[in-house]
């Protein structure tokens, strides 16, 4: 899958929870407005910085995008990385660690050079395990 997609589908997420805490926000000025009897101007102003607050809020709190960091979706793969190099280790735990670290760097390069994660984790994972005991 491309990573546009997963960013596409995070900011779209992101847009929609700022909208909806934007209109809670805007709800609960407007309702306190009503109840303190307040002129149309002021309430109109309270409305304008309870949904600019709110905003400004939702997106401080929301994280990075899923393609911000290479080392984030290598690390989601990890547990499928660790499969394929014991699968290639036989048994040798510190042969274990180097091809987990060589498939990671070679998972890293490929991502950041193409742009995207093959749909099938494993299989991909298990080539890049064959490239990594080869050099």
């Amino acid at each position: 899958m491309r990573l546009w997609v997963d960013d596409f589908k995070f900011h779209l997420a992101k847009g929609l929870r700022c909208a909806g805490i934007a209109l809670a926000a805007v709800a609960w000025a407007s309702v306190l407005g009503a109840e303190a009897q307040q002129s149309a101007d002021v309430r109109t102003l309270g409305l304008t910085v309870s949904a600019i607050v709110a905003v400004v809020i939702a997106q401080l709190f929301t994280g990075l995008p899923p393609s911000a960091s290479v080392i984030g979706i290598v690390r989601s793969m990890e547990r499928d990385i660790v499969t394929a190099a014991r699968e290639r280790a036989g048994g040798d735990s510190q042969r274990l660690q180097e091809l987990v670290a060589r498939i990671s760097s070679v998972a890293a390069v490929r991502i950041s050079r193409t742009g995207k994660v093959p749909s099938d984790r494993r299989a991909w994972l298990r080539a890049l395990a064959g490239l990594a005991t080869q050099g």
